[in-house]
C-alpha cells in the first residue's frame, strides 16, 4: 500500500489534518447527520438547524439560549473518545518522528496525540477565552459546561451560569477562530513547535501528509505544504481526500494524491505490512 510505504520510508512526517478527517470519524459538523450523532435533534427540530455549525453561528436572542446550545455541543465533543481513524493514524506514525498540524477544533487531536507533537491552529472547544480578550489565558471548558448543564431548563441556562472571565467579568467564548480569537501564549507555543519541527527536519526525508484538507483555509496547510515540498531537497507530498485526487503539477513527482475514504484507507494501511525479504546468509 502506497500510504504505508511512504510512512515507513520517511525519516520525519508532518501531518496536516483538516475537516475531512473528523467527518470520516463521525464528527459531521456540516450536515444533518451530525445533529443526530451529537444528540442535538431537539435543537434541530425546534430551530431548523441544518448542521452543528449552523447552530453554533446562529444569532440567539439571549446569552442564556446561546450558551445552552454551546454547552450541549461542547459537552458532546468533550465526552467522545478518540475515534478509530485518529487511533489508526497514531498506530501508523506513532513509532516515527512526526508532528500534527490541525485546523480541527473538536478535541480529537488532543485526545490522540501528545501536546508536544501538535499545533491546533484554529484553537479547540476544550478551552474558553475572554471575549475582549483582557488576558493572555485560556480556561478549561469542562467545569463551565458541567455547571451550565446542571442548571439547564429547556433551551436556556441560568443567567448566573453564563461563563464569565475571572479577571474582568466579561463573557467567555469558545477558544476557536473568529474575530476575537486569542493568539496568545498557548497558540504561539503550538505554532513555534510546528515551525521548529519543520525547520529542524528540513534536510531529512520528509513526508508531508495531507488528510482531509479542504479549500476553506489553504494558507494554513495546503500552500505551506506545497512550498515546503518544493524547497526541501528530499520532501514528498501525499494528499488524501474523498473529493479529489489531483496533485499540484508544478511539484512533479514530488507530490501525489489519493482519492479515498480516510476511515477505510487508514484502517487498511494499519494492518498492511510492507514486505521486506529476510537477509540472505553468504
Amino acid at each position: 500500500m502506497r500510504l504505508r510505504s511512504l510512512i515507513d520510508d520517511a525519516d520525519a512526517i508532518i501531518v496536516g489534518i483538516g475537516s475531512g478527517m473528523s467527518s470520516t470519524a463521525g464528527f459531521n459538523h456540516y450536515n444533518h447527520a451530525g445533529m443526530t450523532c451529537a444528540g442535538m435533534a431537539d435543537w434541530q427540530k425546534a430551530f431548523g438547524f441544518k448542521s452543528l455549525f449552523d447552530g453554533f453561528y446562529h444569532l440567539y436572542p439571549s446569552l442564556e439560549q446561546q450558551w445552552a446550545y454551546y454547552a450541549r455541543y461542547i459537552d458532546f465533543m468533550l465526552r467522545e473518545p478518540a475515534s478509530q481513524p485518529y487511533l489508526d493514524l497514531r498506530s501508523l506514525i506513532g513509532h516515527k518522528d512526526y508532528f500534527i498540524l490541525s485546523t480541527n477544533v473538536d478535541t480529537q487531536v488532543e485526545k490522540t496525540f501528545p501536546a508536544e507533537r501538535t499545533c491546533n491552529y484554529q484553537g479547540s472547544f476544550a478551552h474558553l477565552q475572554c471575549k475582549q480578550p483582557c488576558c493572555d489565558e485560556i480556561f478549561d471548558a469542562s467545569p463551565y459546561v458541567e455547571r451550565m448543564l446542571a442548571g439547564m431548563a429547556g433551551f436556556e441556562i441560568r443567567s448566573e451560569n453564563v461563563p464569565r472571565c475571572p479577571h474582568c467579568g466579561w463573557q467567555l467564548v469558545p477558544w476557536v477562530r473568529d474575530d476575537t480569537f486569542l493568539q496568545g501564549t498557548a497558540w504561539r507555543k503550538g505554532l513555534e513547535r510546528y515551525e521548529h519541527f519543520a525547520r529542524e527536519r528540513g534536510s531529512s526525508r520528509v513526508l508531508l501528509l495531507e488528510l482531509g484538507v479542504g479549500e476553506m483555509t489553504p494558507g494554513i496547510i495546503t500552500l505551506p505544504f506545497w512550498s515546503m515540498t518544493a524547497k526541501l531537497p528530499d520532501a514528498h507530498l501525499l494528499s488524501v481526500n474523498i473529493s479529489g485526487d489531483s496533485a499540484p503539477l508544478q511539484l512533479g513527482n514530488k507530490a501525489e494524491a489519493i482519492r479515498a475514504d480516510l476511515r477505510t484507507l487508514l484502517a487498511a494501511a494499519r494492518v498492511t505490512k510492507v514486505f521486506k525479504p529476510p537477509c540472505q546468509s553468504l
